[in-house]
């Protein structure tokens, strides 16, 4: 049982050296194509009219004074209410937000049952008999939150997979990766439910197990299925950072590098140095109005010989 301890560990390190070297990939790549797509979440007071700075006479001169709680509402709307994918596509959002609001809320109920085994090592709360307003806070809370992740992650998947596999629509983007992400979040999914059922109840043995990882006790683990049931967590935090599903945390810098990134382009300045350097990018495809094997400002500042007059 000490290699299953020596497993989830192993797990847990590999999954934040994957998505911490995700992150430092994605926040150092070269400049984004600069959109200007307007508005912008920062300029609040423009927003309702679709206006920007740039509306301003001299507005590189002036200080731009963005307003981070408006991003901060946008992206809360994105991340908790899927909003983007409500007003663009309505039949998709009702199996995809059911589907992600399961996954917060499963994702809530570990971060419950890591406070409660941090306060049991501290004598603070008891697994098992919630006699006190605290243990019973995280007793049912964690209960409920588990729950409710469960059965909502298992009707948004399950109707992924349909609208996936029958509606015409979604097929041509299909991709076997996809399937398989979906089907490994719905046995990780069923393996839950199943512990809870069989030996898990309201989550004592997780938390227990949580608990023994924090102290560093390796006390043997006698329900086979919950074992099996670690080892699937394990393994599906290896896989997490090498798929897609890593958007979770790319979403920060498409909105706040691509959509709002707005910095004006100062001579002398670090975004004057990264965008001279993209501009040496070569070109790799072609059309009417682009030439490949040239760079990218070549094409930026020169007609393609098609259309040339």
């Amino acid at each position: 049982m000490t290699l299953l301890y020596l497993f989830a560990y192993l797990s847990i390190l590999i999954f934040l050296l994957l998505i911490g070297r995700k992150l430092i990939k994605y926040s150092s790549m070269p400049v984004h194509l600069r959109w200007e797509l307007y508005p912008v979440a920062h300029e609040a007071n423009k927003n309702e009219y679709g206006g920007s700075r740039y509306e301003e006479i001299n507005w590189w001169e002036k200080e731009s004074r963005k307003d981070h709680l408006a991003e901060l509402l946008v992206m809360l709307e994105e991340i908790f209410l899927l909003k983007g994918v409500y007003t663009n596509n309505r039949k998709l959002w009702y199996f995809s937000y059911p589907f992600h609001l399961g996954l917060y809320l499963i994702i809530a109920t570990a971060f419950l049952m890591l406070s409660a085994a941090v306060l049991n090592v501290c004598s603070v709360v008891s697994f098992v008999d919630p006699h006190r307003t605290l243990d019973a806070a995280l007793f049912y809370f964690t209960d409920v939150a588990g729950f409710a992740g469960i059965l909502l992650t298992f009707i948004g998947c399950s109707g992924l997979v349909v609208m996936r596999s029958t509606d015409s629509k979604y097929r041509q983007y299909n991709a076997p990766v996809d399937f398989i992400n979906l089907a490994f979040i719905m046995v990780l999914d069923l393996s839950i439910f199943l512990t809870l059922i069989l030996s898990n109840g309201s989550f004592v043995l997780s938390k227990e197990f949580i608990r023994n990882l924090v102290t560093f006790n390796f006390t043997p683990i006698r329900e086979p299925f919950f074992a099996v049931h670690i080892i699937l967590i394990s393994l599906f935090l290896i896989y997490f950072p090498l798929t897609r599903m890593t958007h979770l945390f790319a979403k920060y810098f498409t909105y706040h590098k691509v959509r709002w990134e707005d910095e004006p382009n100062l001579g002398g300045t670090n975004l004057e140095r990264r965008i001279k350097e993209a501009l040496n990018f070569g070109v790799g495809w072609s059309a009417p109005h682009i030439e490949s094997g040239k760079s990218w400002g070549e094409v930026a500042t020169k007609l393609p010989s098609e259309v040339k007059r």
